[in-house]
């Protein structure tokens, strides 16, 4: 870890004397004169009706000297706010003018705005705008945002625009992501890791972490404005989530009154869905609602094939699984705002959820001799049904104490309550077949198991921010109670009486408590054009897992830091470098501690670790985006090193491993799945992103090209053996869309397509395949472009799954998995109010962006 210290070290010494040179003179691409920084603010409004006009652009270009030779430049800019107030800060000295516009509105301009260490502030005051006729009567107007906007310590993908995801899910978002992968169950990973913390506008996700999968196969696309990538986040946010944060940000409609979007679609598997979102806003209230129903089909299936090296002779498995799954899910929220004051605002939210699933699994399993003759065959059958119900409630408080400076002075206050129930039901029918082909055998075993799970949540949060001279400071607390019950009930019926009888080496039930007790803070200062913010997150947790059954309890109590630092260096107008460290933990789910087997799959079954621990990971990163005329380019090398690993293995029967796993196995079992932690993982790659933002030769195109390449360095004895590995990985992405419409004077006619590719990398017992995904997707926009019609074709070459090879001396295993992802999709879309949403949704630009500008 001391070269990666050293190396920011360094760099933050070479930015500080960068700096102070700086100051020292001119830069011949900024404004010239005292490094100072100002603010230009001021408010739009209809000059009719002297009301607020939302989301109007303001664009601040840059007055070069008379006798520099060089063109006014666009530098920066704005969208207004609900109260059509907007504030542009850090401003260095100089000349500006500023051009106001909205749709359907004369543009204004706004000459000689100077900031200068005399005058720091330039307030514009009420600028009226006119409607402008002629464009209300047929000049269309295209707002776009772009694909990828590049902050201090995120990337932000505008996703609301996406053909691809139209009629799917925050699964189907995902999956156009650069450096985000989703594998057959759903499970999200971030530049090859899989422990990644998922956000839904800035908090966690209202489910438990083992069921964030399952929420976002709920979540309609629909409801998505973006996705907000953050690899090394500051100690204000909780520090799970190994590789970093994914932040899903909902839409909100600005519109006052009434507004809304409605939408319908199908595939050709089966399924439908609908989705409908509704804004009410006047005076101190504002009011928004959403209901999503989804109907799901879905196919899929595997196989899996044995050597068994250890017996003597060696012997083969062959197994083979169809699934069939149907899922209905419904999802509302309601949310309310209320200005109880000018700066006071108060607010609540509720969001439901219920989805029920039926699956049935068939898995054929052929055993085979030396010779690979058929010596044993059977089939085992289950059908599975569960439902879930979760609930989510807030209450939130705001003031801002105003002052007028630069850095805002507010404090947030919000109590949660998280409530989640899932049961399921399970049968497991077992038939001996003819392994010659000659029909069906008889009845060989039903097992029924029963399956309940309930948690509750409960979370206080306060995190104010406030001047203090020059540095902007956070401070915050939260503290977090969480509870589970978890039972699973199992019997076997007898072959000769019929009799179901408990299986008491399955049947258990545990509690599971959490308390967690967290402070932060942070500061954050500009100087010229070095930025630099440090934090410091201290937390105290208490864990215990009590296992009902046995009377066993795992108590669990520890105190960790998790310090975060970040430098920027605006190395000129176009282009800046950053860096950043932070600490951050994964602590493990309640599955990984249970030590009663899951015997979904006799020949592989799965078991818990009680004694398992957290893990604990530094990251740091070094980064360079520059922006051009077409787009932004980043490039982003980054290092991780995890100690105390959790690591997922699966010991080898014929090693005969220690340990509860070797008491697994048994006649038939050919591994045994667990978990264990492993000395260090140490993860260190590059990732490249180019934009596409259209313009010259790309005019029409939007979108982004990804390529990551890293290495995964482990090391670490377990009960599976010694599982040191040293493996390369690369993957990359496309996600680009081509306005289709003007060059065929068909209006809004947009082309997208979305490749996302992984190769294959070797793991610490065999190797995981390649993987390829690709989407395409056209859309039509209907109505002056308050409707759109598009059409999706998803993994149209039938590539999407995945597959998993076990090299080892006792056991040669190949797997294969086959997402039945395939499918024809149709959406229509509409909507209504005040505003077309081309006008309401606007960007904030690839600029944007703050330390930590509060909640995300």
């Amino acid at each position: 870890m001391t070269r990666p210290l050293a190396l920011i070290a360094a760099l933050a010494c070479l930015l500080a004397a960068s700096a102070d040179a700086q100051q020292q003179r001119p830069r011949a691409d900024r404004p010239s004169g005292n490094p100072s920084v100002g603010t230009i603010s001021g408010t739009v409004v209809d000059a009719d009706t002297q009301a607020p006009i939302p989301t109007a652009s303001v664009a601040v270009w840059l007055v070069p000297p008379p006798d520099s030779g060089r063109d006014t430049t666009l530098v920066t800019g704005a969208i207004t706010d609900d109260a059509g107030a907007f504030r542009i800060e850090r401003m260095p000295s100089g000349q500006y003018y500023v051009d106001i516009s909205f749709v359907g509105f004369a543009s204004e301009r706004i000459a000689e705005v100077r900031i200068n260490p005399e005058s720091r502030t330039a307030d514009l005051g009420t600028i009226a705008l006119s409607v402008d006729i002629e464009q209300l009567e047929g000049v269309e107007v295209q707002a776009a945002r772009d694909a990828v906007s590049i902050q201090i310590d995120r990337t932000v993908y505008n996703t609301a625009d996406d053909p691809v995801a139209a009629g799917g899910t925050a699964t189907t978002v995902l999956e156009t992501i650069p450096s985000v992968d989703v594998d057959v169950d759903g499970n999200i990973s971030l530049r090859g890791s899989g422990n990644v913390a998922i956000l839904v506008n800035g908090k966690p996700a209202p489910v438990p972490s083992d069921f964030v999968a399952a929420y976002l196969r709920s979540l309609p696309a629909g409801t998505i404005e973006r996705v907000e990538v953050i690899p090394n986040p500051s100690a204000r946010y909780e520090p799970d989530g190994m590789s970093g944060i994914i932040n899903i940000v909902l839409k909100e409609n600005v519109d006052r009154g009434l507004g809304g979007t409605v939408a319908v679609g199908g595939d050709t598997r089966g399924g439908y869905s609908g989705t409908l979102t509704l804004s009410y806003g006047k005076g101190p209230w504002n009011v928004s609602g959403s209901y999503g129903f989804r109907q799901d089909e879905g196919v899929g299936g595997g196989s899996s094939f044995a050597q068994n090296l250890f017996a003597t002779p060696v012997t083969f498995l062959d197994q083979t699984e169809d699934e069939d799954e149907n899922e209905t899910s419904h999802s509302a929220t309601l949310g309310v705002d209320y200005a109880l004051a000018e700066r006071t605002s108060l607010s609540a939210s509720a969001q439901l959820g219920l989805r029920d699933e039926a699956e049935i699994e068939t898995n054929a399993f052929l055993e085979l001799d030396v010779d690979e003759d058929p010596t044993l065959a059977y089939e085992r059958i289950v059908e599975e049904l569960s439902d879930r119900q979760t609930a989510d409630f807030r209450l939130g408080a705001r003031h801002d104490f105003g002052g007028g400076g630069e850095i805002p002075h507010t404090l947030d206050i919000e109590a949660r309550y998280n409530l989640s129930l899932n049961d399921g039901d399970e049968n497991y029918d077992q038939r001996l077949v003819d392994a010659f082909g000659g029909g069906g055998g008889d009845l060989a075993q039903l097992q029924l198991t029963a399956r309940e799970r309930d948690r509750d949540e409960a979370s206080f949060e306060i995190n104010y921010v406030r001047p203090l001279g020059a540095f902007r400071i956070e401070a915050g607390y939260k503290g977090d109670l969480e509870t589970q019950y978890q039972s699973l009930v199992s019997q076997t019926r007898d072959e000769e009486t019929g009799v179901f009888a408990p299986d008491a080496d399955l049947n258990n039930t545990f509690d599971y408590d959490q308390q967690i007790h967290a402070g932060y803070v942070q500061a954050a200062r500009a100087v010229g054009p070095l930025s630099v913010q440090v934090g410091l997150r201290a937390e105290t947790a208490q864990t215990t897992f009590a296992l009902r059954t046995t009377g066993d309890d795992f108590e669990n109590d520890y105190t960790s830091l998790f310090p975060s630092a970040f430098l920027s260096y605006e190395v000129s107008e176009a282009t800046t470098l950053r860096a950043s460290y932070s600490r951050r933990i994964n602590r493990p789910r309640t599955w990984f501690l249970n030590p009663f087997p899951s015997l979904d799959d006799p020949s592989n079954p799965r078991i818990g670790n009680p004694a398992l621990q957290p893990e604990y990971v530094s990251a740091f990163e070094v980064g360079l985006v520059h922006f051009t005329p077409w787009g932004s380019f980043t490039l982003t090398p980054f290092f991780r090193r995890t100690t105390d690993a959790i690591q997922r293995i699966s010991a080898i029967c014929a090693d005969n491993p220690p340990g509860v796993a070797g008491e697994l196995c048994g006649p038939g079992v050919v591994t045994v799945r667990t978990v264990e932690n492993v000395a260090t993982n140490d993860s260190y790659g590059v990732e490249l992103i180019q934009s596409l933002s259209g313009g010259g030769v790309l005019d029409g195109f939007r979108g982004f090209v990804s390529v990551e390449g890293f290495r995964l360095v482990s090391d670490g004895l377990t009960s599976a053996g010694d599982l040191a590995n040293d493996a390369f990985g690369w993957g990359g992405g496309l996600n680009a869309s081509y306005a289709l419409g003007p060059r065929l004077g068909a209006g809004g006619l947009d082309l997208q397509a979305n490749v996302r590719y992984r190769a294959p990398i070797q793991t610490a017992q065999g190797r995981r395949g390649a993987f390829t995904f690709i989407n395409f997707a056209v859309r039509k926009a209907l109505l002056d472009d308050r409707a759109s019609l598009t059409l999706s074709l998803r993994d149209p070459f039938d590539l999407a799954g995945f597959n998993f090879t076990i090299d080892r001396p006792t056991l040669y295993q190949e797997f294969e998995r086959n997402w039945g992802a395939q499918q024809i999709g149709l959406t229509f879309q509409y909507t209504f109010g005040q505003q077309p949403e081309r006008d309401r949704r606007r960007g904030d630009g690839e600029r944007g962006g703050d330390f930590d500008d509060g909640e995300i």
